[in-house]
């Protein structure tokens, strides 16, 4: 699903079940960092499209940096939150966690639709894929994204 607003879906469902735990930005920019170098390759012509960044050992990596990047700047980031009114901690572990769930979804789906996803690398088969089909995997991805987005809004005019 290179650079599609399906894997927000899933990663805002996971940000706003646990809101006190998993700090909401780290997950929604893990879920969508990782398709970087698809972005570039589907415009450069690039293959394989998914490339380095879509295995799990990689996606920690890249969570880790994440990681470090967020909580360099959590203060400015709190401000942001207070003002769209999401409560949130800025603690390592809760960024860390945000971050991991956010790449290892995207690995996960990504895993299940394209042939040339190694998510177990430095293994090379992707036992993943195929487990379900393309139309159920947007749909599961959807249909995370709708409650999640309604619990997002209630909460946010509830805490005005």
């Amino acid at each position: 699903m290179p650079f599609t607003p399906f894997h927000l879906g899933p990663a805002l469902f996971i940000g706003v079940a646990f809101e006190k735990r998993v700090n909401l930005f780290s997950i929604l920019l893990g879920s969508i960092i990782i398709d970087i170098r698809a972005a570039y390759c589907l415009f450069a012509g690039c293959w394989p499209l998914h490339g380095l960044l879509h295995n799990f050992l990689r996606a920690a990596l890249i969570a880790a940096i994440i990681t470090w990047l967020l909580f360099s700047q959590r203060a400015r980031l709190q401000k942001v939150t207070d003002r769209l009114r999401i409560r949130q901690t800025y603690s390592f572990a809760s960024l860390f966690l945000g971050s991991l769930a956010g790449t290892w979804s995207h690995v996960l789906l990504d895993s299940l639709l394209y042939t040339d996803i190694r998510p177990l690398w430095p293994l090379t088969a992707n036992p993943l894929h195929g487990m379900l089909g393309t139309g159920t995997v947007y749909l599961i991805c959807m249909l995370l994204f709708l409650p999640a987005a309604a619990i997002c809004s209630t909460r946010y005019w509830k805490r005005g």
